[in-house]
């Protein structure tokens, strides 16, 4: 299963800013004393984490730290997330970080330059797409963006979210008091210099939170809202949000829209649990590749001894190299790890195994029957493996552009197949499931692209 590459970030703010000056009052509660920007999720931290996502949406080229406490440890490890990522990273110090996250954001004042810039807390933990939603637009002059969510019953801790009141797309009351209210703020905001000017005025007043500055430019009607309902994200501010996090990153890296049956009801349910323990150890998603890949070589060499309990032994191998396969997308997801190489060498290594398991089923079955048929056999069902991978990203993006392709019959389907096939020792029947299913599946393919291309009118590439 490919690693898969990114897509180049979009255009937008050149600078992010992250508050990561707090002391994390409600973790220390729950008996979590480390800062909060140094927590691990799936082994990477939140301010890692953060960091990544915001690099793999946005074209930013410096990132302004805001710390508080425990300021030279927290400085320390962002300074090794920008040498390991490649960005700038700047440190203002927040002397008067208690009184609010308001105060740390005030200390950044002069730091980001005129034009609009990323705000986000280091505490929070969302989907690349939301940012994507974020910055589709730029702020107005002295105005900011806040991305909301509207679905209250997918907020984790409703009882401490900070409430939105909306008014026509603008924000019209913020605050975690509110008895009415339309939806959460998600923490990521896209400000413009108003944000500064309306942080000095609040603080003038006593008020020393990022949301009393917002209110105070709603009332001007420049604190506009962005509807990013469905994208995910969670304030990481307690132990039980800590462990819903986990969960749910575990849970979204194993989801894929181009999943087969097998794959979505089987072998994920079962690689996740995998990937669990994977993404806690140093092991590479490349590295996940090439065990994948010896397992399959390991299945191909049982199946074309003799004796049954080395058929049936290499057919269970080659299922587990099906489920262990999903670890490496899984883990370079979580990571968020994903390179162009990694998909690449994925995908070369699966069709190398897909031609050696086949070819030992094939050997095996020579033992019991005509040498001509297992070869026929054998080469139908190659040559449907390697047409159906070749295939794949062409029904993939049909998919993924929301047409209806009907159930994908793909690598999942296969190794299941020959999987069964072994175990019942009936191999020769597997590679004719195998070739007839792959080709079948081939032509249905052309007929969709034909069919949706204007019947066959499209001009070739």
């Amino acid at each position: 299963m490919s690693t898969g590459a990114a897509p180049p970030p979009q255009r937008g703010p050149g600078v992010a800013v992250v508050l990561a000056a707090g002391r994390g009052e409600r973790l220390r509660a729950g008996g979590i004393a480390t800062p909060k920007p140094l927590l691990r999720i799936h082994g990477v931290s939140l301010a890692e984490r953060l960091v990544r996502t915001l690099l793999k949406v946005a074209a930013i080229e410096r990132i302004v730290v805001s710390v508080g406490w425990e300021a030279e440890r927290v400085r320390a490890h962002f300074e090794s997330i920008g040498r390991r990522c490649g960005i700038a990273m700047e440190f203002v110090h927040a002397s008067d970080w208690h009184l609010g996250n308001g105060a740390s954001a005030r200390a950044a004042a002069g730091a980001t330059g005129e034009e609009p810039f990323l705000l986000a807390m280091s505490d929070h933990v969302f989907a690349p797409g939301l940012v994507s939603d974020l910055i589709a637009e730029a702020p107005g002059p002295g105005a900011v963006r806040l991305a909301v969510d509207r679905d209250k019953a997918g907020i984790f801790d409703l009882e401490d979210v900070t409430r939105v009141r909306l008014a026509e797309g603008r924000i019209a009351a913020i605050g975690k008091g509110l008895a009415s209210w339309d939806a959460a703020d998600t923490g990521v905001f896209y400000c413009s210099s108003g944000l500064y000017e309306a942080l000095e005025r609040t603080a003038a007043a006593g008020e020393h939170g990022v949301s009393g500055a917002v209110a105070a430019l709603a009332a001007g009607g420049r604190a506009i809202a962005v509807d990013v309902s469905g994208r995910w994200w969670r304030d990481v501010d307690t132990p039980s949000a800590l462990q819903d996090a986990e969960e749910r990153l575990l849970r979204e890296a194993g989801r894929k829209r181009t999943d087969g049956p097998v794959a979505r009801h089987l072998n994920r349910p079962l690689s996740r649990r995998l990937t669990r323990v994977v993404v806690r150890t140093p092991l590479s998603p490349n590295q996940v590749s090439m065990i994948v890949f010896a397992l399959a070589c390991m299945a191909a060499a049982c199946m074309a001894a003799e004796p049954y309990w080395s058929l049936a032994a290499g057919g269970l191998l080659a299922q587990l190299s099906s489920i262990v396969d999903g670890c490496d997308g899984e883990v370079s997801r979580l990571r968020l790890e994903q390179t162009a190489f990694g998909g690449w060498l994925d995908a070369v290594l699966d069709r190398y195994a897909d031609a050696l398991v086949l070819f030992g089923l094939a050997w095996h079955a020579m033992y019991d029957n005509p040498p001509e048929i297992c070869i026929a056999a054998g080469f139908a069902s190659v040559l449907g493996t390697f047409l159906n991978s070749y295939t794949a990203d062409r029904h993939d993006h049909l998919v993924r552009d929301g047409a209806s392709a009907g159930i994908r019959i793909g690598r999942d389907v296969r190794m299941l197949a020959v999987a069964a096939g072994a175990v019942l020792d009936q191999p020769l029947a597997a590679l004719w499931l195998v070739a007839l299913s792959m080709n079948g599946e081939v032509a249905r393919r052309i007929f969709i692209y034909w069919r949706r291309s204007g019947t066959g009118r499209a001009t070739s590439t």
